[in-house]
């Protein structure tokens, strides 16, 4: 893994430790302070949306670098390898070609959000500070598609991470506690 790579993964997992913090500390006082003191702050429901939608769009490229996304690949086992990737490849072009054209868009609309000098509702904040996650966010996952079509493409994996070259390295292990009473899936072996 290359040291932009490491850069953009730690910044990444950073982002969204941050805004889900942030999230959570307001909620919990403005429950405080509207049950305790009978009081509020009117900022704390629009930044705390605003921070969702921070973690939801960075979230969507952690995902896929992550691989972690929902995926259907029930009709794509039954093909050969060199199928598989193909449809892999095909699946990032459409998954490209979507989040390229969101990048454009949300891009133009931060534009005019600056342009037209709009602040937020609740706070005292211009609105293209508070929405500029969505080119970014867009960039980022444009990046980790390229990352996933890019593994497909040199043969390291067949599909968008469901179906690798080496299933055996992205099993995880179940593991029960010691002194565990329930029974695992695994038949046990007897003596005889």
């Amino acid at each position: 893994m290359n040291r932009f790579t490491q850069i953009v993964n730690r910044l990444e997992e950073g982002m969204m430790a941050t805004f889900l913090a942030i999230m959570t500390i307001l909620t919990s006082l403005q429950v405080l302070l509207r049950y305790a003191f009978n009081t509020s702050l009117i900022w704390s429901l629009e930044a705390t949306t605003y921070c969702f939608a921070w973690l939801v769009l960075i979230g969507m490229s952690y995902c896929v670098r992550t691989r972690a996304h929902i995926a259907l690949d029930l009709l794509v086992k039954r093909f050969d390898d060199r199928i598989r990737r193909l449809v892999g490849l095909l699946a990032i072009t459409v998954c490209l070609c979507y989040s390229l054209l969101m990048f454009y868009g949300s891009s133009i609309l931060v534009q005019r959000l600056y342009w037209l000098g709009n602040e937020a509702r609740d706070l005292p904040i211009g609105r293209w500070l508070l929405t500029i996650i969505l080119p970014f966010g867009f960039a980022l996952l444009t990046l980790r598609f390229v990352q996933l079509g890019l593994g497909i493409w040199r043969g390291e994996m067949e599909g968008l991470g469901l179906i690798e070259s080496d299933p055996a390295k992205f099993e995880m292990e179940l593991t029960l506690p010691a002194g565990d009473d329930q029974a695992s899936n695994e038949p046990e072996e007897t003596e005889e």
